[in-house]
C-alpha cells in the first residue's frame, strides 16, 4: 500500500536530510560563479525542507505537485554535488558466490 501524500513529503524530508551533506563547508569551495554553487543550492535546499518540515507540523497537506518539485529538487541537486565531488557514489555490491 502506498503512502499517503503527508507520509511521503515527511519520508522525502528525511531521506534528504539523512543522505546530503547539510554539514559541509561548502562556503569554503567557492568557484567565484554563482550558477550550481554548492553553498547555495544546500541553503536553498535547507530552507525549503524546513519550510515544509513546519507546514506539516502545522496540519498543511501537500500535494503530488508538491513532492514531485521537492523530489526532483532534491535529486537535482544530490547529482550536482555528486557531479562536483563532494558526494561518492557507491557502487552496489553484489554476492557472486564469492568471487
Amino acid at each position: 500500500m502506498k503512502p499517503d501524500v503527508k507520509t511521503a513529503m515527511e519520508s522525502l524530508i528525511k531521506e534528504a536530510r539523512d543522505k546530503l551533506p547539510f554539514d559541509f563547508p561548502f562556503e569554503s569551495y567557492c568557484e567565484g560563479r554563482c550558477e550550481e554553487c554548492p553553498f547555495k543550492l544546500m541553503e536553498f535546499l535547507d530552507m525549503d525542507l524546513s519550510d515544509w518540515k513546519d507546514r506539516l507540523q502545522r496540519g498543511e497537506t501537500p500535494t503530488l505537485n508538491d513532492l514531485h518539485r521537492l523530489g526532483r529538487d532534491c535529486k537535482e541537486i544530490h547529482d550536482i554535488l555528486q557531479k562536483k565531488g563532494f558526494i561518492k557514489d557507491f557502487p552496489e555490491t553484489h554476492d557472486n558466490g564469492g568471487m
